[in-house]
């Protein structure tokens, strides 16, 4: 912005918002109308109630020239489309002349996002014009958006022929796969390098595991003929416990995350949750699952694994609209879109708890890697 010139916000187009100025044919002096209010009482003739405000219409209206009585006519120029794009705050409401309390409530924008090429460009025109009008900042945030690469780090373009049709992404992988991708690859701001291994990796790593998970749910969910609709004489283990702790203090990191957009964040948060509910709680929950018959312990895994479920799908509903949208549905008959976002039960917080599972997970970790050193199988003794 340092390096920002003098705007010219004049234009030789014909098509455009045209520029609000008459010129005196004979004393150059010059006439800025207010409004059409303002128009009509200046012009030399009768306007017609349905006045049109575009080339070529417009320039049949004249003014007389307050100075020497002359003819006015008006400049032939437009305005800069980026003027037009930076009155936007004013121009969607109709403001001043309509809408006042509404667009009170609503300026400034609590956050607006573009491309970080656009900093020079709509952060700028929003920013110039609201300060001319208003004096004020039209905006509280901007959060701007990097660049994306292919792996190369070369910026995509079809000219380059490195760009990758997003359409083709959706087909192959899922549209809920591309926008993870996208969004736990790295922060919004950063340029990052693009790949359609990075969306294969999203799907398999994010998607496939939670939908494993929910598979693994429905299929022994199906087979007990279990009903979270009714009340079981449920007796939940530590586990249990472990996994709801970590269910609400995930919540409470995404909930702070996004406060502050912190997009990435709270989707790698919401990614290490799904991870562990998948290879640590349903794997150390397996038997439960298999007993035959419904006791205590099982009717627990059942009611705890449905809780998180659906709680992970309300947490991702804004990232991962389909998937979520299908579990949900599936689980609660309801939609998860017509939800309110997940808020914290401090009750099932167990901080000590979940800093002793952590442990176990170091230690089970550093004994796989160990195995994985010495080319032991998984299930080999």
């Amino acid at each position: 912005m340092f390096h920002m010139v003098d705007w010219n916000i004049s234009r030789n187009r014909y098509w455009g918002t045209p520029l609000n100025v008459w010129e005196c044919e004979s004393c150059d002096h010059q006439f800025a109308p207010k409004s059409i209010a303002d128009l009509r009482e200046h012009s030399t003739k009768e306007t017609p109630e349905d006045l049109e405000l575009h080339k070529p219409y417009v320039d049949e209206v004249q003014v007389c020239c307050e100075k020497c009585g002359s003819t006015m006519n008006r400049t032939p120029e437009v305005i800069d489309v980026w003027f037009d794009s930076g009155s936007m705050p004013f121009a969607q409401y109709h403001y001043p002349f309509e809408n006042k309390e509404l667009f009170e409530e609503q300026f400034p924008a609590d956050v607006i996002a573009e491309g970080i090429d656009q900093t020079r460009g709509w952060f700028y025109s929003l920013l110039a014009v609201s300060a001319l009008y208003t004096g004020k900042v039209p905006y509280k945030r901007v959060l701007s958006l990097g660049h994306v690469l292919d792996e190369e780090g070369q910026k995509m373009s079809k000219s380059k022929g490195n760009a990758l049709d997003p359409v083709d992404l959706v087909n192959q992988f899922g549209a809920d796969a591309l926008r993870w991708a996208l969004l736990v690859d790295s922060a919004p701001w950063n340029a990052k390098r693009f790949s359609e291994r990075t969306v294969l990796e999203a799907k398999s790593k994010f998607v496939d595991t939670l939908v494993n998970v929910y598979s693994f749910y429905v299929l022994y969910a199906n087979l007990d003929e279990y009903n979270p609709k009714e009340t079981y004489d449920a007796k939940r283990t530590k586990l249990d416990e472990w996994v709801l702790s970590r269910l609400h203090s995930t919540t409470k990191k995404v909930r702070t995350a996004l406060d502050d957009y912190q997009f990435t964040n709270a989707a790698r948060e919401i990614a290490a949750l799904v991870d562990e509910v998948s290879n640590w709680y349903v794997r150390r929950s397996r038997n439960r699952f298999w007993e035959s018959g419904m006791n205590a312990e099982k009717a627990a895994a059942y009611e705890t694994l449905h809780e998180v479920l659906v709680t992970i799908s309300k947490l991702i509903a804004p990232f991962t609209p389909f998937v979520a949208e299908d579990i949900h549905l599936n689980l609660t008959g309801s939609s998860v879109h017509l939800e309110d976002y997940p808020v914290v039960n401090e009750s099932l917080l167990q901080p000590k708890l979940e800093a002793e599972m952590d442990a176990v997970l170091q230690v089970v970790e550093l004994g796989r890697s160990n195995r994985n050193q010495h080319s032991l199988k998984v299930k080999q003794p």
